[in-house]
């Protein structure tokens, strides 16, 4: 699991955990790393919800959760990381609708969504942004 003493290091710009065989959900004193600007967890098998709070980490820019077997929606609260500019939540068991706050993401360029359960259409508010070479959005047609 994710040690929840990873949670004290204040001053942690960038925390990369991936392909580390990591299990359980991510814990929740992650979210006091207000400093983090790239969270790297992919290809691990985490489970659980895309945690709410981490659209509390304003100084995101980067947030890669792929190849994991995170489930649930993804949280309207991730469309108020305002500095992210890549978003990979590909290779998941995500479900629910692409949420329309993702259009207010006006730095985003690059969104992985494919292989999930996702439904629904792309809210067109992402359209105008999103370099559609650099982004899989599972085939959802925009709405």
């Amino acid at each position: 699991e994710i040690p929840a003493e990873l949670g004290s290091l204040f001053y942690l710009t960038d925390l990369n955990l991936s392909f580390k065989e990591l299990s359980g959900e991510i814990p929740a004193e992650l979210g006091s790393l207000s400093n983090l600007e790239a969270l790297n967890l992919y290809e691990n098998d985490l489970s659980g919800a895309i945690p709410a709070w981490l659209g509390s980490l304003s100084n995101l820019i980067e947030l890669t959760l792929e190849g994991n077997e995170l489930s649930g929606e993804i949280p309207v609260e991730l469309g108020s990381l305002s500095n992210l500019v890549v978003l990979y939540l590909n290779n998941n068991a995500l479900s629910g609708e692409i949420p329309p706050e993702l259009g207010s993401l006006s730095n985003l360029i690059v969104l992985y969504l494919n292989n999930n359960a996702l439904s629904g259409c792309v809210p067109s508010s992402l359209e105008g942004q999103l370099n559609f070479r650099n982004s899989d959005l599972g085939g959802l047609p925009l709405c």
